[in-house]
């Protein structure tokens, strides 16, 4: 039986890398439409999670240079689609482009044509970033209370979209680096992230690229430290791809030191009591640039 928090994990997906494809090709003397949901990937374990839930085929397809990763498409099509109908209702970004595909498949012969040019208008044109909207999202921050559900949806939109990481850096005159745990990504479309700010917060940057041709405006979302702490715990049950990072992201954290109860850093017995420390931030800092290398 699938789960519903399975759904709203597969809506997060496919809002982050999902495509409802609606198109027709000419063959043998005729045109043939077809509707298509596509998911391609380079790591293989998330189209295997699809196809175990909800079928469907994987290919590869390939590389265009020897040290490209082999890329993972994986294909719904025929009666098989209709089950994407099961997790539509959790779709933020793509659910008017799903409503487009269910209507394509469902028209007759004369009309998909004009859904065909409905779909292309709206994913170029549709829900893009303006600077108004960092503000707006910024206004919006943490309203709403997340549930099960819309945790298990940010862990599909992560593991499709999002980079975890640990940020290192070696402040000036100060003997020890310092580090932060942080959650980021770009997109060019707003939906997800209006969803997002109001759910789970952080800070959203807006990014101008009018100048360049045939460049999209976009926004970028990071979370970090003890606002994202309690974000990690919430996703770690649903995430599949990248949960290995999230769970060495939660260790790091908790090698916080706490300012009270313990030695005071003036003291000389602050270095003897914090190397360690140190020592394992350091180990787990590897470990996360070894995974995120190797692409979780």
């Amino acid at each position: 039986m699938i789960k519903i928090t399975d759904l709203a994990y597969a809506a997060g997906y496919t809002d982050g890398d999902g495509c409802f494809h609606i198109g027709k090709v000419h063959s043998e003397n005729r045109i043939r439409y077809r509707a298509l949901f596509i998911i391609n990937t380079t790591e293989i374990e998330n189209v295997q999670w699809f196809q175990e839930i909800f079928g469907g085929t994987i290919s590869t397809k390939p590389r265009r240079k020897s040290n490209h990763k082999v890329i993972y498409r994986y294909v719904l099509k025929g009666k098989e689609i209709e089950k994407t109908d099961l997790f539509s209702e959790f779709l933020q970004e793509k659910h008017y482009e799903w409503a487009l595909f269910k209507f394509f498949r469902q028209c007759q012969i004369d009309s998909k044509d004009g859904f065909i040019e409905e779909m292309k208008e709206h994913k170029d044109c549709s829900n893009l970033f303006t600077h108004s909207l960092k503000e707006s999202f910024e206004n919006q921050r943490k309203t709403i209370k997340p549930s099960e559900q819309d945790f298990a949806y940010l862990a599909g939109f992560i593991d499709a979209e999002c980079c975890l990481n640990i940020q290192k850096s070696i402040p000036k005159n100060r003997p020890n680096p310092t580090y932060k745990i942080q959650l980021q990504c770009n997109n060019t479309k707003s939906p997800t992230f209006e969803w997002i700010a109001k759910r789970f917060g952080g800070q959203f940057h807006f990014i101008d690229r009018s100048k360049y041709r045939n460049n999209r405006n976009q926004m970028t979302w990071r979370l970090s430290a003890a606002e994202l702490y309690p974000v990690l715990k919430g996703i770690l049950p649903f995430l599949k791809h990248k949960k290995p990072v999230c769970e060495e992201m939660i260790k790091f954290y908790k090698t916080i030191v706490p300012l009270e109860n313990t030695v005071s850093r003036n003291s000389p017995k602050f270095k003897e009591f914090y190397q360690p420390i140190l020592n394992e931030r350091e180990l787990i800092f590897h470990k996360i640039q070894t995974l995120n290398k190797k692409g979780y």
